[in-house]
């Protein structure tokens, strides 16, 4: 097989796949968010790195000199990968002050090498970029885990702007960047096509993900001296108060609620109210919400009337999505909605 042929396909290939998206999303989309301007952004920065690389597929330049120039110039790409992360989990971070002092390091060793072109250079290059690699995991992990706690705790539908995703991301992206450290160092063309497919997968997953993703700016729960005097305290909202003010207007039918209604609602602030929730009931908001909407309405309609739709049902108990609905029925009852109405329907 010509290994070098096949190679220079797959650089076309992830090269016009970075660059459609780019068109698409910069271009052809004609309203966008900051997130998918940041996110058209790398991807045209991506397909030019791609296409730098079809010079690797000219006679005599898949040489270890070449490689290395490859691999300095390709290690900037932590930089995309850094943008991405913080735009999602802490959007409004980014700006070009950070990229100058973030690029710093990058711009050391590239120069470094310009002056001493030694092997060593590129090797305590490959080890900063690891230990780059996992400060960044480590950091976008925690701030994940800030961002989904927040989202539960404030919004009962969280559809565009739950970041679960991004745990498979971090885990795919730590297998596509291992790989393309491998074929840095020890170059072989089956390795580049590797890497190659394994970054057009790992980038497809994110645009997936994130195509209609709209990231919020996390807020810390915190009052005025003057909003604690004119607001109650988590001790003065009585236990069952909550609940019965939620069931009585129904505001769980709401498909946008946000822990700031209820707390207008009960005349309070979103602190007390969490700190309700948590400490009375042992729930999110998000949790508690859905399963309101479950038990209030899911379960009696799909008894009453089997005959109805998923996405009328979901519609109908206040969900936004089909799918948030069926992780919601199942989590509470232990069965999906499907497997619900065939045990509720009566043998014949």
């Amino acid at each position: 097989m010509d290994y070098i042929n096949l190679s220079a396909f797959l650089i076309g290939i992830s090269t016009a796949f970075f660059g459609i998206f780019a068109l698409h999303i910069l271009v052809w989309r004609k309203e966008r968010t900051r997130f998918q301007t940041v996110l058209g952004w790398i991807m045209v920065i991506w397909a030019i790195w791609n296409l730098k690389d079809i010079v690797i597929t000219f006679p005599g330049m898949y040489t270890r000199e070449v490689l290395n120039w490859i691999m300095l110039i390709d290690g900037w790409s932590a930089l995309t990968y850094t943008v991405f992360i913080f735009e999602v989990v802490q959007p409004g971070w980014v700006s070009w002050r950070k990229l100058g002092l973030l690029a710093i390091p990058f711009t050391v060793f590239t120069l470094l090498y310009v002056i001493v072109p030694e092997q060593w250079v590129v090797l305590s290059y490959a080890a900063f970029l690891w230990f780059y690699a996992w400060t960044i995991v480590g950091i976008g992990f925690v701030k994940t885990r800030r961002y989904l706690s927040y989202v539960r705790k404030n919004f009962s539908n969280i559809d565009n702007i739950d970041v679960s995703w991004l745990k498979s991301v971090f885990l795919f992206a730590i297998i596509s960047q291992l790989s393309w450290l491998f074929v840095s160092l020890y170059a072989t063309v089956p390795g580049d096509i590797v890497y190659y497919v394994s970054t057009i997968l790992l980038w497809l997953m994110v645009l997936h993900y994130s195509w209609n993703f709209q990231p919020i700016k996390v807020e810390k729960d915190t009052e005025s001296a003057a909003d604690m005097l004119v607001h109650k305290n988590a001790s003065s909202i009585q236990e069952g108060e909550l609940e019965r003010v939620v069931e009585e207007k129904k505001l769980y039918l709401k498909k946008d609620l946000t822990l700031a209604d209820i707390a207008l609602e009960l005349s309070t602030n979103r602190t007390y109210v969490s700190s309700y929730l948590s400490q009375v009931r042992g729930q999110t908001f998000y949790d508690y919400i859905n399963q309101m909407r479950i038990e209030k309405v899911s379960v009696p309609l799909l008894k009453e009337h089997p005959e109805y739709t998923l996405d009328y049902v979901a519609a109908e108990s206040g969900f936004a999505s089909i799918s948030t609905f069926r992780r919601a029925f199942l989590k509470l009852t232990g069965k999906t909605p499907r497997q619900f109405v065939a045990d509720a329907r009566p043998e014949t």
